[in-house]
């Protein structure tokens, strides 16, 4: 396999990964700040860069990875006054919600979880180093970052310095040399929490936190820093303003940023109320079947990690059964005594992967397979030499690398128990055969053999729905 390839947003080009240490990949995501349930939103940012870090550790490389949480912030203040409950009891509530949504989605832990508030220390020191180098001034008990001191300002989110606004954390009292200039010491305030510090006492801002643990874990320069898009500006501007203004070296090698996630093409936001929470979206989905891990992980890898992923149902419905397919699929590749070997396919998808992560293409290669080996395996002919080495290894590198077509074929077909026993009952090598036998009936036009068929597939708990560009979708009901 090549050296992977990830799309810079600094340079808007692609860049091949170039580790500082040879030995060692590291890379930053910022996590959440724990005042409420994660929504869908932090799903797919957690879902792509749990690819990207299965990536990285099947392609060999050692990878340290740093996913922070912030657990003092302006939000967790405001929750904790209205709830009438401590800061404490907030963030330990909420962080034991994300570790929740995480297992739920499948996400790999990080090597090092660290908490805002473990870092103090680091933050107060950069903050000295800043003022001392006059980055950085006090006003009233508050410290400010003097954005126009620092020249690349605006180059990460690709804004012109003059055409900025401030970020959207910033207070419209506030009393700064330059609107633009942000906060990175808040002084102490009646019934707030704060902490001591040499230029008083306060609690730090939002965008110091994730530049001191970063530093303080991986270095001064991180290989691989990633983000949902919506925190390109103010929070990683600002990251990178203030980390390399300390340091006078890089930041970040590689910064990488997922898209949105839409609601029939509407932006989710909480103002109008159409935010999705992960614990609520897998309990008590609005779908016609429950959601699980696997699906929800297929369809948030169905398109390119920087497009928006606008969910519907229908778009919920065609990730769903793709991966029904390709579980049937899977249950008559097993069938095969062959051992795995990796060969082109494998390749392809691992290419493809490894090319700035494009999922899309990668389905389309376990699509490509199937549809290619079905024929052999449903009329048990001999198929091409390899092909057959080659899907299993395929198969295997899906699983590591996306999280899914992990759990044992007939668990996923039927469910556990094996709900349709009997006569109704079909064995998963039947369904694919029975699906080309309709299709052929219907081409050549015997209706009622095509009828009968889907009948029988529907008594045994599969309804088909006819594809006008291909073969016909199969869902479990």
């Amino acid at each position: 396999m090549t050296r992977p390839v990830f799309y810079n947003s600094l340079t808007q080009r692609l860049t091949p990964l170039e580790p500082v240490n040879p030995d060692q990949v590291t890379l930053y995501v910022c996590g959440v700040t724990v005042y409420d349930d994660c929504h869908l939103g932090h799903a797919r940012s957690q879902t792509v860069f749990d690819v990207l870090h299965r990536l990285l550790l099947r392609s060999g490389y050692r990878v340290r990875y740093v996913r922070n949480i912030t657990d003092i912030d302006d939000k967790i203040i405001l929750k904790a006054r209205e709830t009438g409950r401590t800061i404490g009891e907030i963030t330990s509530i909420y962080i034991d919600s994300f570790h929740r949504d995480m297992d739920r989605l499948g996400i790999l832990p990080p090597t090092l979880e660290p908490r805002a508030t473990e870092y103090l220390d680091q933050m107060i020191t950069m903050i000295q180093s800043m003022l001392d180098s006059g980055i950085a001034y006090k006003k009233g008990n508050d410290i400010y970052f003097r954005v126009r001191k620092y020249a690349a300002y605006g180059e990460l989110s690709h804004q012109k310095i003059d055409e900025l606004r401030a970020g959207s954390r910033v207070q419209a009292d506030e009393d700064k040399e330059d609107p633009l200039d942000f906060a990175l010491w808040k002084g102490a305030k009646p019934n707030e929490p704060f902490f001591p510090a040499p230029f008083g006492e306060g609690r730090p801002g939002w965008h110091i936190e994730c530049s001191a643990m970063s530093l303080a874990l991986l270095g001064t320069t991180i290989d691989l820093h990633g983000g949902g898009m919506d925190l390109m500006f103010p929070h990683h501007e600002n990251e990178r303003a203030q980390s390399e203004s300390t340091t006078g070296t890089t930041f970040v090698n590689t910064w990488i940023h997922n898209g949105f996630v839409t609601l029939n093409e509407e932006k989710m936001s909480k103002s109008i109320g159409n935010i999705f929470r992960i614990r609520t979206f897998f309990e008590t989905s609005p779908f016609p079947e429950p959601v699980t891990k696997e699906w929800l992980r297929a369809f948030m890898l169905s398109t390119h990690y920087r497009s928006p992923l606008d969910l519907t149902e229908d778009s919920l419905a065609h990730a769903k059964n793709g991966l029904d397919s390709l579980y049937l699929f899977r249950s008559l590749l097993e069938e095969k005594e062959e051992p795995a070997r990796e060969g082109p396919r494998t390749q392809a998808f691992l290419e493809a992967l490894g090319n700035d992560l494009d999922t899309a293409v990668c389905f389309r290669i376990l699509h490509e397979l199937k549809n290619d080996l079905n024929p052999f395996l449903t009329r048990s002919e001999t198929p091409p030499p390899g092909i057959i080495p080659d899907g299993k290894a395929l198969f295997q590198a899906a699983r590591e690398t996306f999280g899914i077509l992990s759990i044992p074929p007939e668990e996923w077909i039927y469910g556990k128990g094996n709900p349709r026993s009997g006569e109704d009952a079909i064995a998963p090598d039947q369904i694919e055969s029975l699906v080309l036998e309709r299709e052929k009936a219907r081409k050549q036009k015997d209706f009622p053999r095509a009828d009968e068929i889907r009948d029988r597939l529907k008594k045994a708990g599969f309804l088909l729905e006819d594809n006008p560009g291909g073969m016909p979708r199969i869902r479990k009901i």
